[in-house]
């Protein structure tokens, strides 16, 4: 049976291609390995945008539909493997692994268990009191109506988060605070953020780090018609494999410490929060 194994994708933003991209880097490292396919009919398997269309009605002609992890909204009926955004490669690889011993029953389940070669994972977020809370809440803004100049601001550190309330409040902002995970979702129970920025590493006092936080806020789904805020993750890291590790996430930006000013403008722009800035 082959150890390396082509898999096409079909759909997905420029920006979810690269993430995934540097996800098929990282696993054509390991076994069973995952390669990237040119096009359908080459691949043995296929990671498809199940909201981007005419992808699904792509798979179903191309006699694909057992052999395709689908992301999104919804898969079709009788799919095998399907997954809601933010896309996770940890995630990903498992559903190609049991797609792989689906069809190679004889190879054992440790084999197939073999991890991509990132950094340590950060644990799923947990049920813990909070998120239960940020769950269950229906937001309604408890602030004045222009919640779409309202950022919150989320780091263990008191110094950095008065230096990024200084830059936010100097482009016409309005800066809520925040130094745990707890804290950050308390407050998104009662008002609505147009972003939220978030380091990566909150310490111990906090029940998630910044890439979990992100995951959790990224898959509530929308309420009264509003999107979830955008992320943007803040970390002294800056490498590939940490950038990776955020797109992943289900960040919409990512900047690094120390924050430059041109680059925080430049994200808030990309955001959409032109009508903010001074």
């Amino acid at each position: 049976m082959p150890d390396r194994y082509r898999v096409a994708l079909q759909g997905f933003s420029d920006f979810e291609r690269s993430a995934l991209a540097s996800f098929f880097r990282l696993a054509g490292q390991r076994a069973p390995a995952y390669v990237q396919a040119d096009t359908l009919a080459q691949a043995d398997f296929v990671i498809a945008d199940a909201d981007h269309p005419g992808v699904i009605d792509e798979v179903l002609s191309g006699g694909r539909l057992a052999d395709t992890v689908f992301v999104g909204a919804q898969a079709p009926e009788g799919a095998t493997a399907w997954m809601l955004r933010p896309i996770d490669p940890l995630h990903v690889q498992r559903e190609l692994d049991a797609m792989v011993a689906l069809r190679h029953p004889q190879r054992s389940a440790p084999t197939l268990a073999a991890p991509l070669a990132l950094p340590a994972e950060r644990p799923e977020p947990r049920s813990t009191p909070s998120r239960r809370a940020y769950e269950a809440a229906t937001p309604q803004a408890t602030t004045a109506p222009d919640a779409a100049a309202d950022v919150l601001l989320v780091d263990d550190s008191e110094v950095a988060l008065r230096f990024l309330e200084r830059l936010i409040e100097r482009h016409g902002l309005h800066p809520r605070s925040a130094q745990t995970s707890g804290e950050a979702l308390a407050l998104m129970t009662q008002q609505r953020f147009a972003a939220v920025f978030l380091d990566v590493e909150l310490g111990d006092d906090s029940e998630l780090d910044g890439l979990a936080l992100c995951q959790c806020i990224k898959r509530q789904p929308p309420q009264q018609g509003r999107p979830a805020p955008a992320v943007v993750l803040v970390s002294a890291h800056g490498e590939a494999v940490d950038r990776v590790r955020g797109t992943l996430a289900g960040c919409d930006a990512y900047l690094t410490k120390p924050l430059d000013e041109g680059e925080l403008q430049r994200t808030l722009r990309k955001l959409g929060m032109r009508a903010a800035l001074s």
